[in-house]
């Protein structure tokens, strides 16, 4: 698979997917139950994004001796 495509395929995951399931929702298109579903899913993910990022930064931190006491 040359760059091209895997760039394609990106674009299609990151923004039309999204959209697409943004303009369903707007548009009254999806049930309400898979509307919940969709916003706790986002939900969830967002947190795992958030704590894992910051734990992945402090994890490097910790391993590269940032905070040890160098006397």
């Amino acid at each position: 698979m040359n760059n091209f495509v895997k760039m394609l395929l990106v674009i299609v995951v990151t923004v039309v997917v999204p959209l697409a399931i943004l303009l369903g929702i707007w548009a009254g298109l999806l049930p309400q139950s898979l509307q919940v579903g969709i916003g706790l899913a986002g939900v969830a993910m967002a947190i795992a994004v958030i704590v894992g990022g910051n734990l992945y930064l402090m994890w490097g931190d910790l391993k590269s001796g940032r905070y040890s006491r160098k006397s």
